[in-house]
């Protein structure tokens, strides 16, 4: 059995991780070059982040449009996203993370490992939402256009008067 705290020390982990790493490039560069350093890999990803979230936009429209299920697409869309929160934390090690996500083949490479592997599924079919009773009747109303009601609409509510109008 996993232990509970097993994600925050990995948290934590991360958290000294990335504290050491500053306190590495901050001797090698001094201070304000490692705070530049910072501010430049969070603008630079966020950047190549909107370039290519534009461009995987557009790769998911064009499959959607012909008809294919795009969980590899979906997936990689999700990784993108992970690759801007990454480059977002001030750190060098999670920058170092989110430009590997960034880098297509290695994304599409990771994309492809977790559907392999089960991690996440792809659900095909019409869209089923909740408490979606297949076969059962579909409540609502409708129009009728009437000739004896003198061309108008007329709304119908299911008074039981079906059988005189037949």
């Amino acid at each position: 059995m996993r232990n509970p705290l097993f994600p925050l020390l990995v948290f934590l982990g991360f958290i000294l991780l990335e504290i050491f790493g500053f306190a590495w490039v901050g001797e090698a560069v001094g201070a304000l070059a490692t705070v530049a350093l910072v501010v430049a890999t969070a603008a630079g990803g966020i950047v190549l982040f909107r370039v290519q979230g534009f461009y995987h936009w557009r790769r998911l429209q064009q499959s959607l449009a012909r008809g294919e299920v795009p969980a590899r697409g979906l997936l990689e869309g999700w990784l993108l996203m992970a690759a801007a929160v990454l480059l977002l934390v001030p750190g060098f090690f999670s920058d170092a993370a989110g430009a590997v996500l960034l880098v297509p083949p290695l994304r599409r490479l990771l994309a492809a490992g977790i559907l392999r592997r089960g991690l996440v599924r792809a659900r095909t079919g019409p869209f089923q939402g909740p408490g979606h009773d297949a076969g059962g009747p579909i409540e609502g109303e409708f129009r009728r256009h009437d000739e004896e009601a003198g061309g108008r609409d007329v709304l119908d509510h299911d008074s039981g008067d079906d059988d005189r109008r037949r």
